[in-house]
């Protein structure tokens, strides 16, 4: 009976689902298969990204480029939206009055919603700080993030070795700072890691801890992707080849560079 009464009072605090968990990682590292598996479950949907948790308060949200730039076309909202949501006095609220605007969560109607955003990885234990929520944080192997990488650049193969000295310095300072907030993730009873080679090589088991983590029901059909939103992932299911194509694609000079100037992220190197 208080339920229904506060719902009639105040239905952003009722009616919409809440937020129920986060996925990040480094770009490219599996993140965007993990929000398409998540997504295959009848009751779970989500946007693209947000980010609004990098921000001290949500109102800071609302001028922090790129990332309010990408909230249109990732939940399906308008600029009047995005400042309705923005004025939330509470991380709370602000999910509430986004998914109460967002098309994609009015269009699915579902019971929990996530918030994939690489970057959450970066400042993980401040993040969770400003909203207490399990963390899902996917990693993969460094020479694997090369490939990506050097793939999104156009460069030909030819021109690798030029890339790669460019492309070195700002990474390792990039994943830097990351893996501080994967130190903390192996640390943390309210963080998983998942390891992409581990989803390649034994999905069922791994997807089913994923889903077990955020208390979710797991069906193998869910390995089928069939609701993919976007074209950051390749293919209806999950490839052996997105974790080992570096093998073949990378040469065995530049594998090799890598692995001894990221040797210091000695963990997020695979043993294959």
């Amino acid at each position: 009976m208080f339920k229904k009464l506060k719902s009639m009072l105040n239905p952003e605090t009722i009616m919409q689902p809440e937020l129920s968990f986060l996925i990040c990682g480094l770009e490219h590292s599996g993140t965007t298969m993990a929000s398409d598996l998540f997504r295959e479950h009848p009751e779970v949907e989500s946007g693209f990204e947000c980010g609004v948790l990098l921000c001290e308060n949500p109102s800071e949200f609302l001028s922090f480029v790129p990332f309010r730039n990408h909230m249109a076309v990732g939940w399906g909202i308008n600029e009047d939206d995005l400042s309705y949501a923005c004025q939330a006095q509470s991380f709370n609220l602000f999910y509430q009055r986004l998914f109460e605007r967002s098309s994609i969560i009015k269009n699915k109607k579902p019971n929990f919603v996530f918030d994939k955003t690489p970057r959450y990885v970066t400042q993980l234990e401040t993040v969770q700080s400003r909203l207490d929520l399990p963390a899902i944080v996917l990693i993969k192997d460094p020479r694997s993030l090369a490939l990506s990488d050097f793939k999104r650049s156009g460069k030909k193969i030819e021109e690798i070795d030029s890339w790669y000295e460019n492309w070195k310095e700002p990474k390792r300072l990039y994943m830097g700072s990351a893996y501080q907030g994967y130190q903390y993730a192996w640390e943390s009873d309210r963080c998983t890691v998942i390891r992409l080679e581990d989803v390649c090589f034994n999905a069922k088991a791994t997807v089913k801890s994923m889903f077990e983590f955020a208390q979710l029901e797991f069906k193998c059909e869910y390995l089928d992707l069939r609701s993919k939103r976007f074209g950051n992932t390749s293919g209806s299911s999950i490839s052996v080849n997105s974790c080992m194509q570096f093998m073949t694609a990378l040469p065995e000079h530049i594998q090799s560079k890598i692995k001894e100037d990221f040797s210091e992220f000695d963990r997020w190197f695979y043993d294959f």
